[in-house]
């Protein structure tokens, strides 16, 4: 699911099964392991339900812990 946070329209909030299994076994640190959760990010349609729910440029994206800014 994807939500605006209650307190802060600019931060969205994602959260789902398949979200948080994917964050615990890929090391986001490395460069090979953030381009494969871009593309699953892609592949399961969250990038598309995040631009649905408005999200722009320099909007902050919370998964389970961990907040990145959006950029395309």
């Amino acid at each position: 699911t994807v939500e605006r946070h209650p307190e802060d329209p600019d931060i969205f909030v994602v959260e789902g099964p398949k979200i948080e299994k994917m964050l615990g076994y890929t090391n986001l640190e490395s460069e090979k392991g953030f381009a494969f959760f871009q593309r699953f990010l892609k592949d399961t349609g969250i990038l598309e339900e995040l631009e649905a729910a408005g999200i722009q440029e320099g909007d902050t994206v919370r998964m389970y812990g961990l907040s990145f800014t959006y950029y395309k």
